[in-house]
Order: C-alpha cells, then structure tokens, then sequence
C-alpha cells in the first residue's frame, strides 16, 4: 500500500482522517512515525494557504505524499473573525473558548450567534510536485457556554447544530464525519486520492485486422516510456464513456490504423498487464476482436502510431512487441489462425 503523511501530531485529528478514510487502500502515517522535521510558520492570509503551505513542507522534507489540513471558526458577527487566526488567539483549547465566549456575551439572539467551521486540506506530491486542495463547511451557532466532554477539539465545545441539538463534542466521530467541515473536505480528498493514487483499471479492446491470411500491427510512438516506444502492438485503446466494446474497436482502428472495419469474432482469451507509471498501478484488461476490411487507405491519424505494417501470422513473433500483446499473440494464435479459416480471411 501507498504510504501517506499526515502532517499532525493531533490524535483526535488523527482518528477522524483515519475513520473517514477507513475503507481507501493506503497506510497513513502521522508526524510522530518520521525523523522532526521543523514546522513551518503558518504566515499565510488563508487556511487554503497555510494547508498548501504545511503539506509542501512536510512532503518535500520527507519524500512522503503528504496532506495537510488548516482549519478556522468563523463568527459572523465578528465579521468572520478569528478565522485564520483561530489556532493562535490563546495558548490553549480552553483560553481559546474563553476568548470567544467573552467577546460573544453581549449577543444573545441565535441571530446574532451564527457562526461556521472551515477546513481546507492540501495535498502535495513531491515526486511529480502536484498540489491538491479542497475546502470544506458547516454552519451552526455559538453556545453561550461550552459543554464538558472527553472530547476536547478546539472549538467543538461551544460550536452548537441547531438540526442535530447537539454540539460538535457531543456527536460521535462517525457522526461527525458526515457533516462537519473537516469531513467535508475529506469526502472530497478522498475522490482525489482514489483518482491519482489507487490502482487503476483500464479495459482496453484489441483489433486484430485480418487481410489475406495476415495480420496488421503497429508501431508505438511513446518516447517518454522507453518501455513502449517504438516496440509493435494492435490497434486499440481505452474505452469512453457510453461505448461498447464493438464500438470502441471500429472507432480505434479507424484511429490507429486508417481502416474501417467489421468485427467477425472475439476471441475467447483476456489478456491482464499490471504496470506502475510514474507513481500508481494499474491493471490492463486486453480484450481481442478479429475484424475484417471494409475500406479505408490505411492512414492513421492517431499519433501514438509510427507505423503500421501487414506481417505472416507466425512471423508477427519475431517483431518486438509490447510486453502482454506478445504472451495474449502466443495465447491465441492457434484460434486465431482456426477463425481465420472459418471465416475465409
């Protein structure tokens, strides 16, 4: 699994990262599970800020994805304040409560108590220096007095939902995760994550164009994954959204290999490749389909292809190719060569 810093030595943080996240497939560590790294000054303007800020610290001093949070209450009759500010108005949970309550005690209306909790994650990727950020929300009003609890997380005591008659300290993580502002923008973290970071699959369908006993195959131009580059595959590619498997074959050899064409069979053997490029794993699902010509000049327009060549079907295994399209040809040649026949290609 990918391991991922959390910039926090905050356990109760900690906890409430790790509930949201209970079901994504990566180890997270904390600050307190890496070597100090010296903490940098939070001197920016916004908690959008200073989240980017401490996740690009963290991750380029530990070599780790990192992610970071920075979060503010906001009092509206306040005029928003203390906001970024909100972690360094006392020198504790408690004085910071007290400072908010003292400055609240002469507005007594709900009205005039309405207040939200912000939270702003970051995430950096010191590898590819990639930066992500989303913010979160809740609203709710400011208690006249804090509740008492275990649970003692900055302003959750004196933070009230009115729809819930509860305070933050008094629901349970799980509980909170599903509303407050910090679960907020994790929800959306986690989409973020799951998009450039989990294992990917990719379904791709193979044409395997036919012409008086002999099969097409293409060059691949991939200069940046020396891996790929200029080593022979079939026409193919990755499906779009509301495509069939029929409709993505004729569309990426019309695309690859200049031709249109009409699929005859599909055979019977699935190709699997996993590969890591540059940072995450995916798996390939192959998926072949024997065509036949219609028509076309066989110019292709696409421009991962350097060339495109007709070549003996046993004599296809003497050419370069792309790792799984070489082990799936050896899979199924022999039915390949019994369709061709059935079907007089």
């Amino acid at each position: 699994m990918k391991k991922i810093l959390i910039a926090t030595t905050n356990l109760e943080k900690l906890i409430e990262i790790k509930t949201a996240w209970s079901d994504q497939q990566f180890e997270f560590i904390s600050l307190g599970d890496i070597e100090k790294i010296e903490a940098p000054s939070e001197d920016e303007t916004t908690i959008e800020g200073n989240a980017l800020l401490k996740a690009k610290q963290y991750a380029q001093n530990s070599g780790l994805l990192c992610i970071a949070d920075d979060s503010g209450f906001f009092v509206d009759t306040l005029e928003g304040w203390p906001g970024v500010h909100s972690a360094r108005i006392g020198n504790s949970n408690d004085e910071r409560r007290s400072i908010i309550l003292e400055k609240m005690k002469d507005f007594v209306d709900d009205s005039q108590r309405t207040a939200s909790m912000r939270c702003a994650i970051a995430l950096h990727d010191p590898e590819t220096e990639a930066s992500f950020v989303v913010v979160g929300h809740d609203t709710g009003l400011v208690l006249h007095e804090a509740v008492h609890t275990e649970r003692d997380f900055t302003f959750d005591p004196i933070f009230y939902i009115p729809e819930l008659g509860k305070s933050y300290a008094e629901i349970s993580i799980e509980e909170k995760n599903k509303r407050s502002h910090r679960g907020n923008a994790l929800h959306k973290m986690k989409y973020i994550l799951e998009n450039n970071y989990r294992a990917k699959h990719i379904v791709v369908p193979v044409g395997l164009l036919i012409k008086d006993g002999k099969i097409l195959m293409t060059k691949r131009n991939d200069p940046f994954r020396p891996e790929y580059h200029e080593k022979w595959e079939f026409p193919g590619g990755s499906m779009e959204i509301g495509e069939t498997f029929e409709q993505n074959v004729i569309r990426e050899v019309r695309e690859e290999a200049g031709y249109d064409v009409e699929i005859v069979a599909r055979i019977s053997h699935i190709a699997v490749e996993t590969q890591t490029y540059p940072n995450f794993m995916y798996q390939v699902y192959l998926i072949p389909f024997v065509c036949k010509i219609l028509g076309g000049d066989g110019v292709f327009s696409d421009t991962e292809t350097l060339e495109a060549q007709w070549f003996d079907l046993d004599d296809a295994l003497n050419f370069e190719m792309i790792g799984e399209n070489e082990r799936m040809y050896k899979e199924f040649l022999p039915e390949l060569k019994n369709i061709i026949k059935e079907n007089n290609l």
